[in-house]
């Protein structure tokens, strides 16, 4: 994992350096480290609780109260960050009305019009409710009872599109290298959906699987949990058929993500929706006797040897953990590629330095492509990852320097 010192976060977030130190005195923010010198050292979990503090100031919280709000045991991330994109669009809104209302009274003025000091009523009136309200406070109250970042997450009683939360690809592809504009791969990323449900005509329940499938070049990635709550609102719905509930779904995705989406509803009466296999093909890496001590992601274990080859390798032992919720993320990775021979050992050891590294599935599996790419030069480079069930959901994204035919390599593993 990443570690940034105290000037690197001020220079490019605007923020003091007194006013990071002072969070850390009053316990705000605690760096995850502190390097043998004494130097703070912030992880990316660490920039995630500055942005909410920072947000939360913005929205007119006391720095008190945030740290009462970030510390409850029942905070979520995902769930404050929601709230928060909320309000900000609100006041925008408001803000830019409240900006239209002045170049109007300003026109008036200089014209030698009347003024119509009503809209100079309206301005103070936005810009007085556009401070922390009783609405926001409520959903920070620190009682679990009351406070929506604690509570279970609802069923939505029909089907409710707005579930879907879209997260930019940009910044963490920028992080490792990427411009956005300009991919060093092409690929895909598949979901499998194995609780699939809604109402037929009658109100009668259907059951079936969906595979979901869109470019890497899409604009967006969709958070996991907010794809199975997007997938709930369809049970007590009624469709007339599984047409709708596809074009339904293609056109929900396609809308957040940038992009288009392919989706096919399959029947639990199909004998083979999706081929299911042991092991990701080619050779397994995980029974060299290596010794492992580093769990946040090193790519100096990446080495070639002096010998050209065509090799497909393959590990069970990925994990790494959930970016916003830090819950682990389990899968097995596939690794193609033609070129000098990659060294086994530091590549297995690579892999595993991954176990405590916290970034979306999408996010590693494009990691592991760049490093590859950069440590060892490959001519040829295919990244496969697929990862375990969750939600009654599991992820594969592929990155490749080759273009493929996605659909044909949607094959589940037995852990899946």
């Amino acid at each position: 994992m990443k570690h940034h010192k105290i000037k690197d976060i001020s220079q490019m977030t605007g923020l003091s350096i007194r006013s990071l130190q002072y969070y850390d005195d009053i316990g705000l923010l605690k760096p995850d480290q502190r390097s043998e010198s004494g130097y703070r050292l912030y992880s990316e979990q660490d920039l995630i609780r500055l942005q909410q503090v920072v947000t939360l100031k913005f929205l007119g919280f006391s720095l008190d109260s945030i740290k009462e709000i970030l510390d409850q045991p029942q905070f979520e991330v995902l769930s404050s960050m929601r709230i928060q994109a909320e309000v900000l669009k609100e006041r925008a809104h408001r803000i830019h009305k409240a900006a239209d209302l002045m170049t109007y009274i300003a026109s008036q003025i200089e014209a030698g019009e009347h003024v119509n000091w009503n809209s100079t009523l309206q301005i103070i009136n936005i810009l007085e409710t556009h401070r922390m309200n009783e609405a926001l406070e409520k959903k920070y109250y620190t009682k679990p009872e009351q406070s929506e970042l604690g509570r279970s997450s609802e069923y939505d009683a029909h089907y409710n599109p707005d579930r879907l939360f879209a997260i930019p690809r940009d910044a963490k592809r920028k992080e490792i290298g990427i411009d956005p504009k300009k991919l060093p791969f092409y690929g895909f990323d598949c979901w499998n959906h194995y609780e699939v449900s809604w109402l037929n005509d009658k109100g009668k329940p259907i059951v079936a699987l969906a595979e979901i499938i869109y470019d890497c070049e899409t604009v967006y990635l969709i958070e996991s949990k907010s794809l199975k709550l997007y997938f709930n609102s369809f049970n007590n719905t009624r469709f007339k058929n599984s047409e709708e509930v596809k074009l339904a779904i293609e056109y929900d995705l396609a809308k957040r993500l940038g992009g288009d989406v392919r989706v096919r509803i399959l029947s639990l009466k199909e004998k083979e929706p999706t081929k299911i296999q042991g092991a990701p093909q080619g050779e397994c890496l995980d029974d060299l006797d290596v010794t492992c001590s580093v769990y946040l992601v090193e790519p100096e274990y990446l080495s070639v040897e002096n010998k050209q080859v065509e090799e497909v390798l393959y590990s069970d032992l990925l994990k790494s953990n959930c970016l916003v919720t830090n819950q682990p993320d389990w899968g097995s990775v596939q690794i193609a590629y033609t070129g000098k021979q990659i060294n086994r050992e530091g590549l297995l050891k690579y892999l595993v330095s991954f176990r405590n590294h916290n970034e979306f599935h999408e996010q590693c599996i494009e990691r592991i492509f760049v490093d590859i790419m950069h440590r060892c030069k490959p001519e040829k480079l295919t990244i496969y990852g697929r990862y375990t069930r969750r939600g009654g959901l599991d992820i594969n994204p592929y990155r490749s320097t080759e273009k493929t035919e996605p659909q044909r390599l949607n094959q589940r593993l037995i852990r899946q």
